[in-house]
C-alpha cells in the first residue's frame, strides 16, 4: 500500500523550504536561502527574513510540487514548523499552510523543528534507500545529539514522540559560538564554516582553550566561556602584533578541538548512563562540519553503537525533516474547524 504524500514546510529562520515526501521517501526538496542578504548585517534580521519568506514561499512551493511531479490535490497532509524559531518568520509558513487547508481542505500537522533535526537521519531517498531502511521501531531506545545555531541538546527517546532532554546548553549553543568566533576573526557571516575550514590547516595543541563544562558532572553544555576565552586570546595575539596568518589556523584548530572535547565528554557520559541504547542519532547544522560528524561517529562506534546521521542536504533547516515528522504524527493533524489551534511557539522545546 502506498504511503501518504506529505508536504513539509519550514520558515523557522532564514531558509524558505518546502518538500514533498511519500512516507519517509523524499520526492523533492526546494530551498531558497537568504544567506547573502543577512551576511551584510552579520546575522539574521527577523523582519527581513519574514519579507523574503513571504516573497519566496509561493515559488518554493511550486518548485517542490514540480520536482515531485505531483499536484496539490495529490497531497494528503501538510506538515509545518510551529516552533522553535523566529516568531514572525514561523508565521509565514503557518499562514501559508492555513491557506492551503482552507482552499484544498488538506489536514495540517504542527511539527516541532527540533524533532525534525532529531529524526532527519531516518529520511530515505526517492527510491527508498537510506541508513535506516525498514521498520524504525528496532532502533529505540536512542540517544540524540542536536547541534545548531541556537540549540545544543542531548535527548533520550524510547519511541517516536517520547523524548527526554537529558542535557542542554546553559547559554550559547555550539553553532552560535562558532559563528561568534568567526566574527571575532573577521570571517563574515556565517563564520562557523570558515572556522572549521581553517582548523584543517592548524596544529592541535599550539593554541589551547579551556574545555567547557569538563568537570560539571552533568550532561549540560556551555559555550559562552570558550567564546570569551577566544576573544581574550585574539586580543592578546593582535596586541603582540603577530600577523594573523601566523596564528589564525592554529587558533581555529584549538577552538574546534576544545568544542569537540566538551561534546565528547558529555556524549560519552550519556552513553554510559544509558547502557540500553544501541543507536545514536545526530542532527543540526553544526554537523555540516565533516570533521565534527566524523569525530562524533568515531566516538559512538568506539562504544560498539550504531551511528545515524542525515545526508548533507538535510543537516541544516529543511522541509524534508518537517514532512518526515508529520508522517510520524498524522494522528495530530488539524482539520478546518480546529484551525485556531495552529499557532507559532517560538520557544518550543522537545
Amino acid at each position: 500500500m502506498k504511503d501518504k504524500l506529505i508536504l513539509g514546510i519550514d520558515t523557522s529562520c532564514d531558509d524558505t523550504s518546502v518538500a514533498v515526501l511519500d512516507g519517509r521517501k523524499v520526492l523533492s526538496s526546494a530551498i531558497s536561502s537568504q544567506l547573502e542578504i543577512h551576511a551584510e548585517y552579520g546575522g539574521v534580521v527577523p523582519d527581513i527574513a519574514r519579507r523574503e519568506h513571504e516573497k519566496n514561499i509561493p515559488k518554493v512551493f511550486d518548485e517542490a510540487l514540480r520536482k515531485a511531479k505531483v499536484e496539490i490535490g495529490d497531497i494528503d497532509y501538510i506538515a509545518v514548523t510551529y516552533g522553535p524559531g523566529l516568531a514572525i518568520d514561523l508565521e509565514v509558513g503557518i499562514n501559508f499552510a492555513k491557506e492551503l487547508l482552507k482552499k484544498y481542505n488538506i489536514p495540517v500537522i504542527p511539527v516541532n523543528h527540533m524533532e525534525g533535526h532529531l529524526l532527519s537521519s531516518l529520511l530515505l531517498n526517492s527510491k527508498g534507500s537510506g541508513l535506516m531502511e525498514g521498520n524504525i521501531d528496532k532502533i529505540f531506545p536512542i540517544l540524540g545529539l542536536l547541534m545548531s545555531g541556537k540549540h545544543t541538546e542531548l535527548i533520550y527517546s524510547d519511541g517516536i514522540g517520547k523524548y527526554e532532554k537529558i542535557g542542554q546548553t546553559l547559554d550559547d549553543a555550539a553553532g552560535e559560538a562558532f559563528d561568534k568566533v568567526g566574527r571575532m576573526l573577521n570571517f563574515g557571516y556565517p563564520g562557523g564554516p570558515v572556522v572549521t575550514e581553517f582548523a584543517k590547516r592548524g596544529k592541535s595543541g599550539v593554541i589551547q582553550f579551556p574545555i567547557p563544562m569538563k568537570n560539571s558532572g552533568d550532561l549540560n553544555f556551555s559555550f559562552s566561556g570558550i567564546k570569551t576565552a577566544a576573544l581574550y586570546k585574539s586580543k592578546e595575539l593582535r596586541g603582540q602584533n603577530i600577523p594573523e596568518k601566523e596564528w589564525v589556523y592554529d587558533f581555529c584548530r584549538g577552538f574546534v578541538d576544545a568544542v569537540y572535547e566538551s561534546i565528547a565528554i558529555k556524549l560519552s557520559k550519556a552513553i554510559e548512563q544509558y547502557p540500553n541504547v544501541k543507536y545514536v542519532l545526530v542532527g543540526g547544522g553544526v554537523f555540516n562540519s565533516e570533521e565534527i560528524l566524523r569525530r562524533v561517529g568515531s566516538l559512538v562506534r568506539s562504544y560498539s553503537l550504531e551511528y545515524l546521521y542525515p545526508k548533507k542536504d538535510f543537516r541544516g533547516d529543511n522541509g524534508s525533516m518537517i514532512g518526515l515528522v508529520g508522517y510520524f504524527h498524522m494522528d495530530d493533524a488539524i482539520i478546518g474547524n480546529e484551525l485556531e489551534k495552529l499557532d507559532r511557539d517560538p520557544r518550543l522545546s522537545l
